[in-house]
C-alpha cells in the first residue's frame, strides 16, 4: 500500500523574507540539507501576484529558483482569502483562482485555503445559507483547481485574535464541522488541511475531544501542518511572540514537547489519504535552535501514520 504521508518538510517563505527570491531560495536550501523533502510557500510572500493577476516576471523568476531544487512544492493562499465574505465575494473568488494558478506555476498541487468566517451575529442568523453559498464557491473552485492539477486543501481554524475577541466566527474551528462540510461538498480536488496546533486550541477552546475530532475529520485530510502549542487561548494581553510562548497561549507554532499535544496518541487516531504531505509551522526562533530536531519528530510521527496504516 501506498504510503499515507510521503514527504515530511517545513513552510518555507518566512516573515521579513517577503519578494526576496534569493532569500527564498537559501531557505529552501537549507530545509533541504536538513533532509526535508517538501516546502510551503506563502502566496503573500512572493510578490507574484497583483490585483488578483499574476505578474509574468515575477512569476518565471519564482519559477527558476523553485526548479532548482528537487522536491516537492505546496502553497498556502492568503489568509484573508475567504469564502463567506459575501460583501467582496467576487473579489474573495478572483483571490482563491489566482492562488490555484500560482500553484499550478509552481507545480503545486497541494493549495491551502482557511474556510469561511463572519461576525458571530450573522453566523447565528445565516449559518447555513453561508455554509451552501461556500460550498457552491468550493465546487468551482475545486473544478478550477482540477483542471490546474491542483487539490485545495481546507484548513481547521484556530481561535485568532478575531475570534477571541468575538469579532468573528468559523464552524471550522470543530473538526467534526469542518468534515460535515466537506463530506457535504464531496469534491475530489478538496480535502481537509489538519493543522494539530489548531486543532488543540479548538478543542479546549470548545471543549470537544481532540482524538475524536481527528477520528471525524481523518476521511477527508489529505495534508498537515505539524507544531505544539497547549491550547490555552490567548485571551491575556500581549505585546510581542516572546510572551506567547511565556504564557504558553495561542497559535505557538513551537516545536514538539513546548506544549501538550499527545503526538504518539494522535498518529494513532490518523487515517490520512495516501500521498499527503506533512509542513512543520515553526516560529524563526523555534527554526533557529530546534529545526532539526522538529524535522525527526515530524518524520517519526509521519512513519508511525503509516505503519499503522500498512
Amino acid at each position: 500500500m501506498r504510503d499515507r504521508i510521503t514527504e515530511v518538510g517545513f513552510s518555507g517563505t518566512e516573515k521579513g523574507a517577503d519578494g526576496d527570491l534569493a532569500l527564498l531560495e537559501r531557505g529552501i536550501a537549507e530545509r533541504l540539507e536538513m533532509g526535508a523533502t517538501v516546502c510551503e510557500l506563502m502566496a503573500t510572500r512572493l510578490d507574484a501576484v497583483s490585483g488578483c493577476r499574476l505578474v509574468a516576471h515575477r512569476v518565471a523568476a519564482l519559477r527558476a529558483v523553485l526548479a532548482r531544487h528537487a522536491t516537492r512544492y505546496t502553497l498556502h493562499a492568503p489568509i484573508a482569502v475567504n469564502l463567506m465574505d459575501e460583501a467582496h465575494r467576487d473579489l474573495q473568488i478572483r483571490a482563491a483562482e489566482a492562488s490555484l494558478e500560482l500553484a499550478a506555476e509552481c507545480e503545486a498541487r497541494i493549495a491551502v485555503f482557511h474556510p469561511g468566517r463572519v461576525h458571530p451575529s450573522v453566523w447565528a442568523d445565516q449559518s447555513e445559507t453561508l455554509l451552501a453559498r461556500e460550498r457552491e464557491a468550493l465546487a468551482g473552485l475545486g473544478d478550477r483547481a482540477q483542471a490546474l492539477g491542483v487539490t485545495i486543501a481546507y484548513e481547521n481554524m484556530s481561535p485568532n485574535r478575531h475570534i477571541i475577541a468575538g469579532n468573528e466566527a468559523s464552524y471550522a474551528l470543530s473538526l467534526a464541522a469542518l468534515a460535515a462540510q466537506l463530506g457535504a461538498l464531496d469534491h475530489p480536488h478538496v480535502v481537509a488541511c489538519l493543522d494539530v496546533s489548531h486543532a488543540q486550541q479548538g478543542a479546549v477552546l470548545q471543549g470537544f475531544d481532540l482524538f475524536e475530532g481527528v477520528a471525524a475529520l481523518a476521511p477527508h485530510v489529505g495534508h498537515l501542518h505539524f507544531s505544539d502549542c497547549t491550547g490555552v487561548p490567548s485571551t491575556i494581553r500581549w505585546d510581542e511572540e516572546g510572551e506567547r510562548l511565556f504564557f504558553g497561549v495561542g497559535d505557538m507554532h513551537a516545536p514538539p514537547g513546548f506544549g501538550r499535544i499527545d503526538f504518539d496518541r494522535l498518529a494513532d487516531r490518523l487515517t490520512i489519504r495516501p500521498g499527503s504531505a506533512l509542513v512543520i509551522e515553526l516560529k524563526v526562533n523555534h527554526f533557529g535552535h530546534s529545526a532539526r530536531e522538529t524535522l525527526g519528530a515530524a518524520q517519526a510521527f509521519a512513519a508511525r501514520v503509516n505503519a499503522l496504516n500498512a
